[in-house]
């Protein structure tokens, strides 16, 4: 199957990864959006979970990572829930890591399973998520998927264009199963984007406010027995509509948006990158050049 991708542009798309796109645990991501409840206030914002999971895979692919590690560069959000880490927010997780709790769990959906036993996998073989380093490398260092979220929202908000990003994917190396980048010019300018990221798009006011006033909604419907837990299983959208079988979702978000409430009440976890730079066969954080 043909697929166009926002960033990444058009591609063809075939056995078992066309095959997981198409199960019905991977469709439900198109329900999901990257960045919690910011889409019912700003609806320009409504990248997906969908999107960005393909998105990591085509990005490992282009840097040549085996079918195995683009087969967890695609299934690697598929047990996030509904408003993605809203419910981190609601439970008051703060290392975010909800979905990765129930990662197994879902990982193990009939069809899925079916899908990678036909294609010569087992559904085992990708539970450890970190073992696959294109993928997944911890902070500070650059990943796949942290390269995707950063160059995706920020496109989505106007805040990239396509052609820096074409420019900065040319600048991606792997050297010893993990990416570096080129030059520090392309490590100095990934830093100030992801920087950006945080600060102004994460830590936006609007973005902030989204997710405090959907996560003191979402609570109020727990206690009440509105909702349960288990129904964050489903999407944003089957979400939505349980509560609003009960309550004027609408109404009360206005209403808590001319309260002008604290933003103080929603803690996110720090992150900060600091990328590895190859020169001369050797690696260098960023931050050792303002030492040479």
């Amino acid at each position: 199957m043909k697929y166009i991708d926002k960033i990444y542009g058009e591609i063809e798309l075939s056995g078992v990864i066309e095959e997981l796109i198409n199960t019905n645990v991977f469709q439900r991501l198109k329900n999901i959006h990257q960045g919690g409840a910011i889409f019912l206030f700003n609806p320009k914002i409504n990248q997906t979970r969908f999107e960005h999971s393909i998105g990591v895979m085509l990005l490992i692919r282009k840097l040549g990572g085996s079918i195995e590690e683009q087969i967890a560069g695609l299934i690697h959000d598929i047990s996030h829930t509904a408003f993605s880490h809203l419910i981190d927010y609601v439970l008051e997780h703060e290392e975010e890591d909800y979905h990765e709790k129930r990662f197994e769990e879902v990982l193990k959906d009939e069809e899925l399973v079916k899908v990678l036993k036909r294609n010569g996998f087992d559904w085992s073989q990708f539970l450890e998520i970190e073992q696959y380093k294109l993928l997944e490398y911890p902070l500070p260092n650059l990943s796949a998927d942290r390269i995707d979220y950063t160059l995706r929202d920020l496109f989505q908000i106007g805040a990239l264009s396509k052609n820096e990003i074409d420019w900065f994917v040319e600048g991606l190396l792997v050297f010893e199963n993990r990416i570096v980048l080129k030059s520090a010019e392309y490590g100095k300018w990934f830093q100030e984007k992801y920087k950006f990221l945080v600060s102004d798009y994460f830590g936006a006011k609007e973005n902030i406010e989204a997710n405090i006033i959907l996560t003191r909604i979402v609570k109020n419907c727990l206690a009440e027995g509105i909702i349960e837990e288990k129904d964050f299983h489903s999407d944003d959208f089957q979400l939505i509509a349980k509560m609003k079988e009960k309550i004027n979702l609408s109404k009360q978000i206005n209403e808590l948006k001319e309260k002008r409430i604290s933003l103080q009440g929603l803690k996110m976890k720090e992150r900060i990158v600091n990328p590895e730079i190859l020169v001369d066969n050797q690696v260098l954080k960023l931050s050792e050049f303002s030492l040479r």
